[in-house]
């Protein structure tokens, strides 16, 4: 039986296990503070970007045995703060589900009153209420709800056994990161939908065509795309986009922040005025407008 069920994973899964066992060697080496502290801070830029494979993998299972999906999604949680089943609960079930429904929406962008919140608004609630949140939906998927309990368990016994053993490097190589990478990933994906119509699927959504920004975050620019068919792999997303493309309308384009606005110079024109550039992942996709949007992790 092969292990990857799209060999694609092969590489990101090698480079975020790589991470892992570099936090693990400064964890067991490093006693410092402002180095531990130093790692925390650099650490949070690589470990945003991680978000976005957990991401995939909670919508796209990487391997074939359920084992080596556990395992990985104990380094996930330990890199990122988002346990096993927890986006599978909150966010496939739940925010793929409800998106359209800002009353419903588990990571609604609107307040009760019919504004839209701010960024950092936004970003603490849906960070502080990613668990409740995915505790709810559990409640309707009895099957998820016993592995994202049971992993939870053991991810957070696990960081409790690491703070335990050596409090301040588990303070600075996991409980900060997790708690900061869970905060990034809320506001990383602000941008994604608010202030967006909630009538059509293709009006929902912002995107990110930027090629830098795509190899890091695995494709996630392609908002549009993967909430059209959020079944979809990673890799095949561009292909879909372009599929659907004429569909989009040019206010759904958008440029990355730092670093990707400075690397990528002169904004393009937008897909209205050139209808397709081969440039994005080998595929033909129209070009992103010059909206810059703030969050230069996930979009």
């Amino acid at each position: 039986m092969r292990a990857f069920r799209h060999p694609e994973d092969r590489i990101p899964v090698a480079l975020i296990g790589l991470l892992f066992l570099v936090d693990v060697a400064i964890y067991l080496r490093v006693d410092a503070w402002p180095w531990l502290l130093a790692w925390t801070v650099v650490g949070a830029v690589i470990k945003g970007h991680v978000c976005a494979w957990n991401h995939h993998h909670q919508h796209v299972p990487t391997f074939e045995i359920a084992w080596m999906n556990r395992a990985l999604e104990i380094v996930y949680a330990l890199q990122t703060g988002v346990t096993s089943h927890t986006w599978v609960l909150h966010h496939t079930l739940g925010h793929h589900v409800n998106y359209l429904d800002q009353e419903r929406d588990e990571s609604r962008w609107k307040r009760d009153d019919g504004g839209t919140m701010g960024e950092s608004e936004y970003s603490l609630i849906v960070a502080l209420t990613a668990y409740p949140r995915a505790w709810e939906v559990s409640k309707r998927h009895p099957k998820h709800r016993k592995v994202f309990v049971a992993m939870a368990v053991v991810s957070f016994a696990l960081v409790a056994a690491l703070v335990w053993a050596r409090p301040v490097p588990g303070l600075f190589v996991f409980v900060l990161p997790m708690a900061i990478s869970l905060y990034l990933t809320a506001w990383a994906t602000y941008s994604h939908h608010a202030g967006k119509p909630t009538s059509s699927h293709f009006e929902a959504c912002n995107n990110i065509l930027h090629r830098g920004y795509n190899v890091l975050t695995g494709n996630l620019g392609y908002h549009t795309a993967h909430h059209y068919k959020p079944g979809v792999h990673w890799s095949k997303l561009p292909a879909l986009h372009a599929s659907i493309a004429h569909k989009i309308p040019d206010d759904c384009y958008l440029t990355p922040g730092f670093p990707w606005r400075i690397l990528q110079g002169k904004a393009p024109a937008p897909p209205s005025e050139r209808p397709a550039d081969p440039g994005f992942s080998g595929e033909a996709s129209p070009v992103a407008t010059g909206r810059v949007v703030s969050s230069g992790l996930l979009g």
